[in-house]
């Protein structure tokens, strides 16, 4: 086998829970992946990190057992697949297979900066670069034949529909969204297009806000007014990658306005907005998980599209196959 020691290991929302994923992103996983990749225990490693899974995808060194890079991650609900496995499980992921919305667009762009990433942080190898343009290559192939994005829906899309569930007429409503990433920038594309009118952004990098604000027409604030501008704001939307809490009970309670209703809307993992501020009478917090477990639809639709073009799949694999036997044979392994 080619690619035997090709690995995957990670977690996703399939096993854990929203809390139980945070406490694995808590304990730092990259770090232990940095160490392995200096002492020479892995060749190259690349990170798919979303909103619903951790996975890191592994070149192994040959004198390195899936037992032992096992040791390293004794947390419950991680999983561990390699070779043939492996290959087959990346590129159900690139299709949209192992997605909450079959066959949904966004685990591709996600998929091509996680290997772009690795190739300028230098951690992948020309192995992992071949193996991840060849599940890109057939992201891009199954979705044109299959066309199952046609009725599928997008993180934001759902966050969307959720919104405005919450709040039909965004068109009066003070927006504030805490973050400036690409789901941020994507769900203000869609509130706009709703006829969205009152749109405040900040980050923690506020050059990176400034940048987007002729953009999207928005008003740009410091990240230290954040708490201020959350009171003053009908919805806030948060998604920013902070490894605690940016939104604090103590902080926003005492001065929200016991006069208007809040919807907070928390799309980040870890969260970013504290639990004790959804306890109050006038506001409505809801999390990522939330979010999923409204919207479900067209699902027995996706399932026998995924089912009739899986066989595209195999096809690419031994294609992969092909490659690496070429390879090997010209001495280049």
């Amino acid at each position: 086998m080619y690619f035997k020691n090709f690995v995957v290991l990670g977690i996703t929302h399939k096993d854990l829970d929203l809390e139980e994923r945070e406490e694995f992103i808590k304990n730092k996983p990259i770090s232990i992946m940095e160490k392995l990749k200096e002492e020479g225990k892995i060749l190259g490693y690349v990170n798919l990190s979303t909103c619903l899974r951790v996975e890191f995808y592994l070149h192994l060194n040959r004198d390195y057992s899936y037992e032992d890079l096992l040791k390293e991650f004794p947390y419950r609900g991680i999983f561990l697949k390699a070779s043939h496995e492996a290959v087959n499980y990346l590129f159900k992921v690139t299709c949209g297979f192992e997605s909450v919305i079959k066959g949904e667009d966004q685990i591709l762009a996600q998929t091509k900066k996680a290997i772009n990433t690795a190739m300028e942080e230098h951690t992948s190898t020309s192995n992992l670069n071949v193996i991840f343009n060849k599940a890109i290559e057939l992201g891009k192939k199954f979705r044109n034949k299959s066309q199952i994005c046609h009725n599928a829906l997008s993180l934001e899309a759902i966050s969307l529909k959720f919104i405005k569930n919450q709040a039909p007429d965004l068109k009066n409503k003070r927006i504030l969204l805490l973050g400036v990433g690409d789901l941020s920038q994507a769900i203000m594309n869609l509130l706009i297009k709703e006829g969205a009118e009152n749109i405040t952004i900040t980050n923690r990098s506020y050059h990176r806000a400034l940048e987007l604000k002729d953009i999207y027409h928005a008003e740009v604030i410091t990240f230290d007014n954040k708490v201020e501008a959350s009171v003053e704001s009908d919805i806030i939307i948060s998604a920013t990658s902070a490894p605690h809490y940016i939104l604090k009970g103590e902080e926003v309670i005492p001065k929200l306005s016991r006069d208007k209703e809040y919807f907070f809307l928390d799309l980040a993992v870890p969260r970013d907005i504290e639990d004790s501020i959804g306890e109050l009478d006038n506001v409505a917090l809801y999390n990522l998980d939330d979010v999923w477990n409204i919207y479900y639809e067209n699902l027995e639709n996706r399932e026998t599209l995924l089912n009739k073009y899986e066989y595209l799949i195999e096809e690419q694999i031994t294609n992969l196959n092909k490659w690496f036997q070429f390879k090997y044979k010209k001495g280049i392994a």
